[in-house]
């Protein structure tokens, strides 16, 4: 048996950003992954529409993990004290251990759901599948109007498909914003092409052998050479609960991103994070990368406590979209900018302070000082007019 200091379980985002802090400690990389590190935005946008060349995903060359012992196409089956049991047999002994197994695509268990042309993504492999159907397709049917959803149709759109989504629940994006943004983003897309269906399932999938067609349960049909399901992921917790560390709705840490189980930390979509009073489990690269390096440097022996406003951010077609905080349950919603001319920010206010916002093509210092607010919790009952006027400078806010 081989021993290492650290052993990372994981290779997407959290888990190569854990590997960057690490220095010179002796490290094994285990993960399910057919190549070394990755990013992944870039698979639903740019790669899609063959504007990112394949190797210029890649984090770093191969030259970067000549000194980690990076096991690829390889799980960890068990995690006993101090052990680690892999899919090969191969039983490795390490320190600490850091969880970082993100999530994977939730399955729709539909009619001809497994037919050629049907995909998911959530890898390079998916992503080239998508790339190849793509390039001898006419029409694509997205299930499902969430982030992702939304990207691939704005990629293939742009390619020269014809794209259909279809929504299950009355408006796109429907856990992130507010039904009045969702219609402005709805109706930029339908300007640019892509057609909806909103507050309809869909019943089946149909083709002799591979897609052609798509039935809604209301009876709708669509012609479809291919179809993305896009309903979200659920977050990989097998290893967690076979190896008897505490999951619910991701693997339970603390502050410090500890598991149950001693010397074991989890970090990036899979972690749920105790932050301001409630759990959090983030789905989003930037809470990915923060959580990575969190983990990285506590199993290296700091002791940093979790303190991040997680935000996400998308580019649509020409829009460039960014939100950090909560984005419901607000008092007030303050509009900065003009909707109508793609340049705004809904910047909402809880109890007199500011606690979220969304943005569409707004300047990165703009955000970085309303980040600042919300984690000031800075007062700014009475200035709400002020705040919506675009000459005003909200850093003065802050002083």
């Amino acid at each position: 048996m081989e021993d290492f200091d650290i052993l990372i379980i994981g290779s997407g985002v959290a888990g190569y950003h854990a590997l960057k802090e690490l220095g010179n400690a002796k490290v094994a990389m285990v993960t399910s992954d057919k190549y070394l590190p990755y990013d992944r935005p870039p698979l639903s946008k740019e790669y899609m529409r063959g504007e990112k060349k394949r190797e210029e995903l890649f984090f770093e060359g191969e030259e970067a993990y000549k000194n980690v012992n990076v096991k690829l196409n390889t799980e960890v089956k068990m995690l006993r004290q101090g052990e680690a049991e892999l899919s090969t047999g191969e039983v490795l002994g390490f320190k600490k251990a850091i969880i970082a197994t993100g999530g994977t695509p939730r399955r729709l268990s539909l009619s001809g759901g497994e037919l050629r042309g049907v995909h998911y993504l959530r890898s390079l492999e998916d992503a080239d599948s998508i790339k190849e159907d793509a390039g001898k397709s006419k029409n694509v049917v997205i299930i499902g109007g969430g982030f992702i959803g939304m990207e691939v149709a704005a990629s293939l759109t742009s390619l020269g498909l014809s794209t259909t989504v279809i929504e299950v629940k009355p408006y796109i994006w429907n856990t992130f914003v507010d039904e009045r943004t969702s219609k402005f983003i709805q109706s930029y897309f339908e300007k640019k092409g892509v057609k909806f269906i909103l507050n309809e399932s869909v019943k089946e999938i149909s083709g002799k052998d591979k897609v052609e067609r798509v039935t809604t349960e209301g009876g709708k049909g669509i012609d479809a050479d291919m179809v993305l399901i896009a309903v979200g992921i659920r977050p990989n917790i097998e290893l967690a609960q076979r190896s008897g560390i505490s999951t619910e709705n991701g693997i339970i840490v603390n502050e410090f991103l500890e598991t149950s189980m001693r010397n074991v930390y989890a970090a990036g979509d899979v972690a749920n994070i105790p932050y301001m009073g409630k759990r959090l489990r983030i789905e989003h690269w930037n809470n990915a990368e923060y959580t990575g390096r969190l983990a990285g440097k506590n199993a290296s022996g700091n002791t940093e406590k979790y303190d991040f406003l997680s935000s996400v951010w998308s580019d649509i077609f020409d829009m460039h979209i960014e939100s950090a905080g909560e984005t419901y349950g607000y008092d007030q919603e303050i509009v900065r900018g003009k909707m109508e001319n793609n340049s705004f920010n809904l910047i909402y206010v809880k109890g007199g302070v500011i606690v979220g916002y969304l943005s569409v093509n707004r300047d990165f210092e703009e955000l970085n000082t309303l980040n600042e607010l919300i984690k000031r919790t800075v007062e700014v009952k009475g200035k709400e007019g002020k705040i919506e006027d675009e000459q005003f400078n909200l850093s003065s806010l802050l002083s």
